[in-house]
């Protein structure tokens, strides 16, 4: 027998790897955002938020990295039915998932931003900047954050905190620091001729029953985490004659449990998950509201001006999600560099990448100062 024949026992391709590049903790890979606080902050607060954030980019790299990975590697899948035909619209995440939305309030992504023993500027821009190291690891939980912490400040806009028992508990529970007890919520607008324009395409109504309290029926064309608490909707409200107002003036605000005490869905049929072309471990839905109770809040026809509250938060959000995507690039192609051969030295030697580089460094912080700037205004708009 040939002694060749080993040669082909296993698969040849040859002894030759890449190194990849390391993620280092990104509060200190990230000397502008530090410089950034000093200029912003007051020493006191420089010196507590500094340390928080160094703390924080040390969990990133040793254990919220590998969870966002995972929820990038197990996206969400949808049950309608079980063995029996029941209809059960099960939503299924993997774990990962639903242990970041556990750091996220363990770490007060939400709290801190209405903490109110800290000056409310100071108290976002700490808020942002956690945010902003936390985004590019967070597999998508931050859209859930964002959402969230439109409600809490919606609702506390609404000033109905106190005064009405589903918001008051939401507000304790969205914005909690405890992972077990935490909720997270909805925004539910888009519909399917919406888009940009709310009022033009909104055909979810709402029939009143009692109070405050509605039935919602109607068609949500596009409704992210679905896996969600609560949730903000706008609905049209009928009247006793069967008629609905039109266009903007017609829409009021509803806040909803999405499953009732027993668990049940409330009156939603979730119809299908989105195919979206990125995102894909964060869990977009059609949904159906047939006869979904809700609490109308804020004044009737009045829906748009007082979800804009939330929609400026969650602008903020994906703000943040954009610029340290670009920072997280940039360092994860600086590291690069200083491994990676070609032409016989690292490609960190050569002008025209670190030519690239600086270029897209420039831009980095020009986009993360604009963010900076907006997180001081947010806070700003409090003490108003």
């Amino acid at each position: 027998m040939s002694s060749g024949a080993g040669l082909y026992r296993h698969a040849k391709i040859g002894d030759f790897t890449q190194t990849p590049p390391t993620l280092h903790n990104p509060f200190s890979d990230d000397p502008m955002l530090g410089r950034t606080l000093r200029r912003l902050l007051p020493q006191k607060d420089f010196d507590r938020v500094t340390k928080d954030l160094s703390r924080f980019g040390d969990r990133i790299t040793s254990e919220i990295n590998a969870l966002g990975r995972q929820c990038e590697l197990n996206q969400p899948r949808l049950e309608q039915h079980d063995a029996w035909g029941r209809r059960v619209d099960e939503l299924i995440v993997c774990p990962e998932w639903y242990r970041l939305k556990e750091i996220c309030a363990e770490e007060g992504l939400i709290s801190i931003g209405y903490d109110d023993k800290i000056d409310p500027v100071t108290r976002r821009i700490h808020q942002i900047a956690k945010i902003y190291l936390f985004s590019p690891s967070a597999g998508l939980t931050t859209c859930p954050m964002a959402m969230t912490d439109g409600a809490v400040k919606t609702l506390n806009a609404l000033g109905l905190y106190g005064k009405h028992d589903l918001a008051t508990e939401s507000v304790d529970r969205l914005a909690s620091t405890d992972g077990k007890k935490a909720w997270t919520s909805g925004q539910w607008m888009t519909e399917k001729k919406g888009g940009s324009d709310v009022a033009g395409g909104c055909d979810t109504y709402a029939e009143h029953i009692e109070g405050d309290k509605y039935r919602l029926n109607g068609y949500k064309w596009f409704s992210s985490a679905v896996d969600a608490d609560v949730a903000l909707t706008l609905a049209r409200i009928v009247d006793k004659d069967g008629n609905a107002g039109k266009g903007s003036r017609g829409l009021s605000l509803f806040l909803l449990r999405i499953r009732n005490p027993d668990g049940q869905l409330n009156g939603i049929q979730m119809i299908r998950l989105k195919n979206k072309f990125g995102t894909k471990q964060l869990p977009t839905a059609e949904l159906l509201l047939d006869g979904t109770v809700a609490h109308c809040i804020g004044e009737p026809g009045r829906g748009v001006a007082n979800i804009a509250n939330m929609l400026n938060i969650t602008r903020i959000h994906n703000a943040v999600a954009s610029v340290s995507g670009m920072r997280r690039m940039i360092s994860l192609a600086r590291d690069y560099a200083t491994r990676r051969m070609v032409f016989g030295q690292k490609q960190a030697k050569w002008p025209l990448h670190t030519a690239t580089l600086a270029k897209m460094e420039v831009e980095t912080r020009g986009c993360f100062l604009l963010l900076m700037e907006a997180a001081q205004l947010m806070g700003l708009s409090v003490s108003l």
